[in-house]
């Protein structure tokens, strides 16, 4: 996939302030993200064959997931090495696990580019919508590949093509559309860049993984109201909030305010908006 290019310390800069920032909407909205998708961490440990006592790798585990449903799996005996750019997700991630009752994730805030661990440390490695995230995400891949023992497996996740993601495309679309915003350019790292298989396995393809595998996993998130659902993306959705908080307060406020009439137009006759929304997974071989 051809990337565009991008200072990336700049935007590792960028993505580590932005998601810094949300990092107390991801903690305020745990239970409502993390019970949707939790079928998605489970398919992560079951696509990269994680079993009990496994050390496993997260790259950009955000606020513990799918660490914490990786921590389950591997057991006491096991043990999850949780990595991200934001030692602000780290700490609500620290607390996710602590509230648990789970002791067996070292959390550790750095970028893929700068993770160093020795060859063959590790029985397999997830990310769950965060290498996407990646300026370099195919070398980031290579990278976790060398710290695998031979055989064993990485699982990753997108989310696919902006008709199928609501969720994210509803708000963007409203955003372009409002302020007269140009899409990303092809290859700009976020939540849409990896929208198809070939995409998000060409990831893996690119780090040096053999023997990908690919499937698609949809899943339902649903707000009481158009209103909760652009406090939600306001609070938790790092990239949406970046884009509208380049303008003046008010254009920022009538921006909010579109984003809130695109969700009511989505929205059923109780009021209740619900998105079905369509997530990529991809396992490869080291």
């Amino acid at each position: 996939m051809e990337v565009t290019q991008i200072d990336a310390g700049d935007f590792r800069a960028g993505q580590r302030r932005d998601w810094g920032k949300a990092a107390q909407g991801w903690n305020d909205w745990q239970e409502h993200v993390y019970g949707a998708t939790a079928e998605v961490s489970k398919r992560l440990v079951e696509l990269a064959g994680i079993k009990p006592s496994d050390r496993v790798l997260d790259l950009a585990a955000g606020a513990g997931e799918p660490s914490v449903t990786v921590a389950s799996a591997v057991g006491p005996e096991g043990s999850v090495v949780a990595t991200d750019i934001s030692a602000e997700m780290l700490a609500f991630g620290r607390e996710r696990a602590a509230a648990a009752g789970i002791d067996n994730i070292q959390f550790v805030e750095a970028d893929a580019s700068s993770l160093d661990y020795p060859a063959a440390s590790f029985d397999a490695a997830v990310s769950r919508w965060g290498i996407i995230f990646e300026p370099d995400a195919e070398a980031a891949a290579a990278r976790i590949r060398g710290f695998l023992k031979p055989g064993a497996k990485m699982a990753i996740s997108s989310w696919g093509p902006p008709d199928r993601v609501p969720m994210v495309a509803l708000p963007m679309m409203t955003i372009m559309q409002r302020l007269n915003v140009s899409p990303p350019p092809p290859g700009t790292p976020g939540p849409l860049s990896r929208p198809t298989a070939e995409a998000i396995g060409g990831l893996l393809e690119g780090g040096g993984f053999s023997d990908v595998e690919l499937e698609e996993l949809e899943m339902e998130l649903e707000w009481s109201s158009a209103e909760e659902f652009t406090q939600f993306t306001k609070e938790i959705a790092a990239p949406i909030a970046a884009m509208i908080a380049q303008h003046p307060p008010e254009v920022q406020e009538e921006t909010w305010a579109a984003i809130t009439e695109a969700g009511r137009g989505r929205a059923a006759s109780d009021g209740n908006l619900r998105l079905k929304n369509l997530a990529l997974l991809a396992a490869g071989r080291a």
